[in-house]
């Protein structure tokens, strides 16, 4: 009779099996004669199990993110945009990937109004929030707004209620770059009902203008200038990104100034 077996994990002998019929050759009783006295097979297959499990939900969640990220209207330099190659020097990108880091610890229903000049940052720090949230499992729906007016009025018209589904479902939305439109109540309806649409689904969101958020820190002739969101659009949406969302000023020189000049000396070299 052979030696018996001992498990190959833990090193523990196998017991004789109980269960083999009497009737049964003994060629076949041979493959059968021992069985584990341990649970490391059942170990195993258990962590094999919860293995391909785990690897089903990253496959699903992977395909969420990309979903998000085909329907979102962005584009190559968007999706290039990460903390890696930021100056984290800079205020806002301290705040931006604070905000991130948070957001992945615990989670938030509280967004940013980020505004400031054009060219300071504002798009490349909701950029670097919504790729390092991807990167970390999270689904971002990225809008600028302009374009998102433009794909409504010629590929979305009959499919907006899907898009708002996504608006309504994603972990982030980034509605970048409002106020440069002109200024209709189409328009105006548009824009409360992507921020409505996330107030009510209790989510955060982000919003990247050249406007303030009201008119407390403006002169008379900037207010008759509309240079607010309070003075720009109804009062409703102003009301409703000041109760979401945390109003974070992006100061400095145009960052793409800077880049452009950069690259120009490099050229020179």
């Amino acid at each position: 009779m052979a030696d018996k077996p001992v498990c190959k994990y833990c090193g523990k002998e196998y017991k004789e099996n109980p269960f083999i019929p009497k009737e049964l050759p003994e060629y076949f009783k041979d493959n059968i004669r021992y069985i584990p006295d341990c649970e490391c097979l059942e170990k195993l297959k258990e962590k094999e199990l919860k293995e391909a499990e785990l690897k089903i939900q990253a496959e699903c969640n992977r395909n969420r993110i990309k979903k998000y990220k085909d329907i979102s209207i962005m584009d190559l330099k968007f999706l290039n945009s990460t903390f890696e190659k930021a100056d984290m020097s800079i205020p806002v990108m301290k705040m931006a990937k604070k905000y991130t880091e948070k957001f992945i610890e615990k989670g938030t229903t509280l967004g940013l109004f980020l505004h400031g000049r054009v060219g300071t940052g504002k798009t490349f720090a909701s950029a670097c929030i919504a790729n390092e949230l991807m990167a970390r499992g999270k689904t971002v729906l990225v809008m600028n707004f302009g374009l998102y007016l433009n794909k409504i009025r010629r590929d979305w018209a009959e499919a907006e209620r899907d898009v708002l589904d996504y608006v309504q479902n994603c972990d982030l939305l980034i509605i970048d770059d409002i106020g440069v439109e002109a200024v209709t109540d189409w328009m105006q309806d548009k824009l409360f009902t992507l921020i409505d649409t996330r107030y009510r689904a209790e989510k955060p969101m982000i919003v990247t203008t050249n406007l303030e958020l009201d008119n407390s820190s403006l002169t008379e002739s900037q207010i008759e200038n509309k240079l607010s969101v309070e003075s720009r659009f109804n009062p409703r949406i102003s009301d409703r990104i000041s109760e979401m969302c945390y109003s974070f000023a992006v100061v400095g020189d145009s960052r793409r100034a800077a880049e452009t000049k950069n690259k120009f000396k490099e050229f020179l070299t």
